[in-house]
């Protein structure tokens, strides 16, 4: 067990400007000029990402009227713990984050309020929260210390189930990816820090759901969780619900764990146009020194960076069903929408292995923000981020200083040749979900000499990531694979931070032999598909239409980008060619190390 660390007390959502900007890295701020638009009928979209939080204030016809991007200063560490596969957020930082960015966003609006804030971020996660702040950090989606946690959960719950149950490997736990999976993490927090836990008067999972929470001065009312994020816990029931959102806490099996109390999970709420869950408080709003502004604004609980970049990319209703696209952040993922499980049933899954789901290719099934839909995805852990590490450790510079920027990167890659002359990545840094499950996977070189140069090891990182993400297709387009027939169509939209690279998405775009289409307004997809569900609820976009189902109203053309895609990257033969003889190689790599024992060492 972790040694025991002194409790870092809870912080108030406070700080003052000064400590605030003491916190933030310094960021590029964009915003747009100011306009002669009713703010009133604005929604402020926010998205909490993984190294930043993204603003921007939409009006209904989607046009971007502002917007601000605000890194975290410390963003993602190891914590106290030092264990290997642990990775912690401090969530004061998304809340100082929000505050810069909402005053860089609504200053040029004077005194006029927006008509909602809606909230979208980063799933999987555990915060343990009291009286509107956390007490200790975050334990990202990212972080796969319980390995011990998962396997003692596994073995458990099929200890405790019926001869049908172990005798196929399933549990009443949906989407249980392992070490990943938040129970285990909250297991790990009872075993390791029962003190602070015990202090907790809830536990949330979405970085979303936290801001939500706070910014409501920590109103119990507040504390909230959309079934995206839910189904990507591990934490919800499989097979059917009769409730409205389609799902429900499997909270007789979490409850059979000494030190976890199913009654910290919060309530699921209604997922694509959700009534607010509160409003901005006026103590809170003073406290940050928020914008006079958005003082008691209805907050609206969106759902998981996942479904929101998923509605703001392919749009929402019967005309979404069966789109597909690429997503290339710091995490990543391929993901389709399609027609629900009549049945209602979340995919129940569990390791055979403590670490390694020998089985099959790993995939998800999550609830869409729409209960008759479901997204049908492949992600995986670390995609943008083995980038960011790869220009921290691989470009030149004393102590971190130098020219580290993505165009430097680029460029170095650029030096060297399709195919990196044989140099292999793994871009495993911090574990794997998909296409297998194992929480002890880590990135690694192949094939360096002497001859290899930081350019052959810079295009190998993109060439990796691309390669991991011709696995997922691999793996969404597996004869078992559930009620998908075709994953990608052609053109396939293509966003997230990666799709801004030309270089990287022409690697992508040969590597899995898939025409790519680069959303032209990329950087609103997401705060779009956030902002949509609030405008609707507002009744922003009008009477309901007998075009659209469950009646709702019809978004405004144009709205979702979709509706215009950017210019086409298709892939080139001969990189291709080039590509499939190193991913025959490099498909296998993973099997290789993890029977060497390579994940024993971490």
């Amino acid at each position: 067990r972790a040694p025991r660390r002194a409790r870092p007390r809870p912080r108030p959502p406070v700080g003052g400007r000064a400590g605030t900007r003491a916190l933030l890295r310094a960021s590029a701020t964009r915003v747009s000029s100011a306009s002669s638009r009713d703010v009133r009928e604005c929604v402020l979209s926010v998205d909490v990402g993984t190294t930043a939080l993204k603003a921007v204030l939409l009006a209904p016809d989607g046009t971007a009227l502002g917007a601000s991007e605000r890194a975290y200063a410390r963003g993602t560490t190891r914590g106290d713990s030092g264990l290997s596969g642990a990775m912690e957020q401090d969530p004061n930082e998304w809340i100082e984050a929000f505050a810069h960015a909402a005053r860089d966003v609504l200053a040029p609006f004077g005194d006029a309020k927006p008509a909602g804030v809606a909230l979208s971020g980063q799933m999987q996660n555990v915060v343990l929260a009291r009286a509107g702040a956390s007490l200790r950090p975050c334990l990202l989606y990212s972080d796969v210390r319980a390995v011990e946690e998962a396997e003692h959960i596994r073995r458990r719950l099929l200890e405790d189930g019926d001869a049908d149950s172990v005798a196929t490997g399933s549990f009443p736990l949906s989407n249980f990816k392992g070490a990943a999976a938040c129970l285990c993490k909250w297991l790990w927090l009872a075993r390791h820090d029962a003190e602070t836990l015990a202090e907790a008067e809830t536990l949330l999972l979405g970085a979303h759901s936290f801001l939500a929470y706070a910014l409501c001065g920590g109103d119990r009312a507040a504390a909230a969780c959309d079934p995206t994020t839910a189904s990507t816990t591990g934490l919800l029931a499989a097979g059917p619900s009769e409730t409205e959102t389609s799902a429900r806490w499997a909270k007789e099996a979490c409850g059979r764990f000494p030190g976890v109390d199913p009654a910290l999970l919060p309530p699921l709420v209604l997922g694509f146009a959700p009534p607010p869950v509160g409003e901005v408080s006026l103590r809170t709003a003073n406290a940050l020194g928020l914008p006079r502004n958005l003082a008691q604004v209805p907050v609206f609980h969106g759902v998981g960076d996942l479904a929101s970049t998923t509605v703001g990319a392919v749009g929402v209703g019967a005309s979404s069903c069966g789109a597909s696209y690429a997503y290339l952040g710091t995490s990543g993922w391929i993901a389709r929408v399609q027609t629900r499980d009549s049945a209602g049933a979340l995919p129940t899954l569990v390791t055979k292995n403590k670490n390694v789901d020998e089985s099959k290719p790993t995939t998800f099934t999550l609830l869409h923000p729409d209960p008759a839909l479901e997204i049908f995805a492949a992600s995986m852990v670390t995609a943008g981020g083995s980038v960011e590490w790869a220009r921290r450790v691989l470009l030149p510079g004393d102590f971190g200083g130098g020219d580290k920027s993505p165009t430097r990167f680029d460029a170095a890659a650029s030096s060297a040749p399709t195919g990196s002359e044989g140099v292999l990545f793994l871009p495993h840094l911090n574990g794997e979900r998909s296409p297998f499950t194992d929480a002890t996977a880590r990135g690694c070189f192949v094939n360096l000499s002497p001859a290899t140069t930081t350019g052959h090891m810079c295009r190998a990182v993109l060439e990796g990531v691309a390669y991991n993400y011709r696995a997922l297709n691999d793996a969404l387009e597996a004869p078992d694979a559930r009620r998908l027939s075709s994953t990608i169509g052609a053109p396939m939209p293509f966003l997230g931070g990666g799709a801004k690279s030309p270089l990287w998405t022409q690697i992508l775009a040969d590597a899995t032999r898939h025409t790519l289409a680069p959303l032209p307004d990329a950087s609103t997809v997401a705060a779009r598909g956030c902002a949509a569900g609030a405008f609707e609820r507002l009744g922003l976009w009008g009477p309901a239409s007998a075009e659209e189902k469950g009646g709702r109203a019809k978004p405004p053309a144009g709205y979702f980008p979709r509706d215009g895609k950017g210019d086409a990257v298709a892939p080139d033969a001969d990189a291709a060619a080039t590509h499939d003889k190193n991913y025959e190689v490099w498909r296998k790599l993973h099997d290789a190390l993890a029977g060497a024992g390579a994940g024993s060492l971490v």
